[in-house]
């Protein structure tokens, strides 16, 4: 499904009822979502495996890499696992349904993309990120949504889901999370109702916060303010950047998943337009993870490398690129799409 081919209501509604149906049909369902797992992907794939579970299904969310440590508190034992080929394989391949959430292209589905593709089972994907579709039967995308929790709060209210904690509460995580704590553009009366129901329902907002973002240990925010003492700025002010190779990485004991959550805070800086931060994986491939706070579409310059996302919010890996030149070639695509400064009077 490509961005000219994004459904419209009628659409939507057609295919929320042909998964609600499927998924009632089948017996086995792995559910999954993209390599590191954010709490938009996770929180909607954990909901809808305790709803199915409570419908007598056989159902586990199984991903390709693990969970980071602040997300590790969403799930109850037995519920999660990363994937192992000796021990998930055939559960994978035999499974009735499969149902992918926000993952934002059938890639991301890392070492799983394989034994998904050859499934039997009736494959399935819940997201709020438009891309080209080789690989499943049933899509419920579009990009009208501020996340794929909200897609999936919407399908389980479809299929007679009792709404109570132990649901609303990864739900909230994912709605939380992928709108910025309801501060991203994406942002709408439909999201903050959302919020409302999920609250009724049982959610501590002050809970789900202190457990998601109260839980960095010295050494990473240490490492953190290393990143941030190196940033650099261009274009008066609007670009912003760091990077970081695999030599700063093993001197400071860091792992990547850690160093690219910087990228958040880029926005934050007074009047920054775009945020950029780059990370060596080999000498000859970097990978970008890119910011905006509303006037450039950094998607344009991800999907040009092979990347993509959202508007505002996008990322993309380079191969044949290192650092040295990887930055300047992405800072350079950037500068093009930052408007002219206006003068002032």
């Amino acid at each position: 499904m490509t961005r000219d081919a994004a459904p419209g209501h009628d659409d939507i509604a057609a295919a929320r009822e042909g998964i609600a149906r499927r998924l009632e049909e089948a017996e086995t369902v792995v559910l999954t979502t993209h390599v590191t797992p954010d709490g938009d992907g996770l929180g909607s794939a954990i909901a809808l495996c305790r709803h199915l579970r409570r419908r007598g299904k056989e159902a586990m969310v199984i991903n390709c890499s693990s969970v980071p440590h602040d997300l590790r508190w969403l799930y109850e034992r037995g519920e999660f696992q990363v994937y192992n080929g000796a021990r998930h394989e055939k559960r994978v391949l035999e499974a009735d349904a499969i149902v992918a959430t926000d993952i934002g292209g059938s890639e991301r589905l890392g070492k799983m993309l394989d034994p998904v593709r050859r499934s039997r089972g009736t494959k399935i994907v819940v997201d709020h990120h438009v891309y080209d579709n080789d690989l499943f039967d049933l899509p419920l995308i579009t990009v009208d949504v501020s996340s794929s929790a909200e897609l999936t709060y919407d399908l389980l209210r479809h299929m007679g889901a009792r709404m109570d904690r132990h649901l609303a509460e990864p739900l909230y995580v994912g709605l939380a999370s992928d709108t910025g704590g309801f501060a991203y553009s994406a942002t709408s009366p439909q999201a903050h109702r959302m919020a409302a129901e999920l609250l009724q329902a049982g959610v501590d907002p002050h809970s789900v916060w202190r457990k998601t973002h109260c839980q960095v240990p010295h050494g990473k925010m240490r490492f953190l303010g290393l990143l941030m003492s190196q940033l650099q700025l261009e274009h008066d002010g609007r670009l912003i950047w760091t990077s970081v190779d695999l030599d700063f990485l093993r001197l400071n004991d860091t792992v990547p998943r850690d160093a690219f959550e910087i990228v958040n805070h880029f926005l934050h800086v007074k009047g920054v337009e775009v945020g950029v931060f780059f990370m060596e994986i080999t000498k000859t491939r970097t990978k970008v993870s890119l910011r905006s706070a509303g006037t450039v579409d950094v998607c344009r310059v991800a999907k040009r490398h092979g990347g993509g996302g959202h508007r505002f919010a996008a990322g993309c890996a380079i191969d044949s690129m290192g650092l040295a030149v990887a930055i300047p070639h992405i800072l350079e695509a950037i500068g093009e799409q930052l408007p002219p400064v206006e003068p002032e009077e």
